[in-house]
């Protein structure tokens, strides 16, 4: 079908102001600058969500490129490493990782640390999100969602980083997800009025 040279150059238009939405949309997340902190380990509590910008750039949609739960040291599964935190990774699936090296891992990486705040039942929903986090290991992780830059609320046989925080804390009743969609970004998280910042990070 041909399309009259007026309607092509709209076509061409609307290209154009698309694709500088999306650059200005990708500058904007990564230009918001956060501070380089390594948490300080004794100031973490079981439940905290340790977000990690890896790469600056890597990630156009959102500013923070991987998320783990930590989980502390009394986990409970076969061959608990100590301190711990529980993430989904691209090569290992959901894997229980000792504090230490998910630290040291990518340094230097800039992290921020955010942890849930008063809300009825606290203990209960931290106990919970624990306890289904360290069930998961094993999972695969969830290379749909990681290639396509959209994670989903849905299946959970297989879980992105994201995925896996958001329905450990829905396992205990609580969903993190700020605007609520069918789709949960590290920033639908991090931005949740249901977390406050620890100090330091």
């Amino acid at each position: 079908m041909l399309l009259g040279k007026g309607a092509n150059q709209r076509i061409r238009v609307v290209v154009f102001g698309l694709v500088l939405v999306t650059i200005s949309s990708a500058f904007v997340v990564h230009s918001m600058r956060l501070p380089a902190v390594e948490p300080d380990v004794d100031m973490l509590e079981p439940g905290d969500i340790i977000f990690v910008d890896l790469y600056q750039g890597w990630c156009t949609t959102c500013y923070w490129d991987h998320l783990a739960i930590y989980v502390g040291s009394e986990g409970g599964a076969a061959g608990y490493p100590g301190p711990a935190v529980v993430e989904a990774t691209f090569n290992a699936g959901v894997v229980l990782t000792p504090l230490w090296s998910f630290l040291r891992r990518d340094r230097p990486a800039e992290m921020s640390v955010r942890r849930l705040g008063h809300v009825p039942n606290r203990n209960q929903i931290i106990k919970a999100a624990i306890t289904y986090a360290v069930e998961q290991v094993g999972k695969p992780f969830d290379c749909t969602a990681h290639v396509t830059t959209v994670p989903h609320k849905i299946d959970e046989s297989n879980h992105h980083c994201t995925e896996l925080v958001w329905r450990s804390y829905k396992a205990g009743g609580l969903d993190l997800d700020r605007n609520d969609g069918p789709l949960v970004y590290s920033e639908d998280i991090y931005f949740s009025p249901k977390l406050t910042a620890v100090d330091g990070s």
